[in-house]
């Protein structure tokens, strides 16, 4: 009882604390604010060292087992990770050799993997055709035809410009909606946890 209790108190003092700080900037609470800010900062930061990691302990145990699928991609991702790593401890991030492997390895990789969901789009949209077809699926295949088509090169201005225009109105606008909810729903689970309702740093 006391294990999940000390959690909980702990994480409905800090977050009170850190909700006054922002709503009642009186006294000492905005110090205590980005002091108890500063210390989540620091523990993202561990946390995303363990990330780190648990994906070299996965793909280094990957490399001794005898039929593990993938073991060139995971020796290729263990001696990427640690040079890079190796090289930004050393160097700093501002190095040459590391933006130029940002500009050459990392932002090529994220554009093709985004072009791959371009294009899986546009074949969900076809399949979903098949399966069910209403005005919420057509609607959507256009959609995803009409954004293609502007991303190629060798369209006609005017088409272009007509999409670009139904991006800007609709697309965007759906995008705003989205994010609105993304942020009620982070506010909400945050006044839950705040509140106690919901436990996740004890299991409850």
């Amino acid at each position: 009882m006391f294990k999940n209790f000390l959690p909980t108190l702990m994480a409905v003092a800090a977050g009170f604390l850190v909700l006054l700080g922002y709503l009642v900037p009186i006294g000492f609470l905005p110090t205590l604010r980005q002091v108890l800010v500063r210390w989540a900062t620091i523990l993202a930061a561990f946390a995303l060292l363990l990330a780190y990691a648990n994906v070299l302990r996965v793909h280094i145990g990957r490399l001794f087992q005898k039929r593990a699928p993938y073991r060139v991609s995971s020796a290729i991702l263990i001696a990427a990770s640690f040079a890079i790593l190796v090289l930004v401890v050393l160097e700093g991030p501002n190095h040459t050799l590391v933006q130029t492997w940002l500009q050459t390895v990392l932002i090529p990789g994220q554009s093709a993997l985004l072009a791959l969901t371009a294009v899986t789009l546009a074949l969900a949209g076809t399949r979903l055709l098949r399966t069910s077809r209403n005005l919420y699926s057509v609607l959507f295949l256009l959609g995803a035809l009409l954004t293609l088509l502007a991303a190629v090169p060798v369209a006609y201005p005017p088409i272009v410009h007509l999409v670009m225009q139904f991006v800007d109105a609709v697309a965007t606008g759906g995008i705003r909606g989205l994010l609105l909810g993304v942020v009620l729903g982070i506010l909400m689970t945050g006044l839950r946890i705040i509140l106690g309702i919901d436990r996740p740093h004890s299991g409850g």
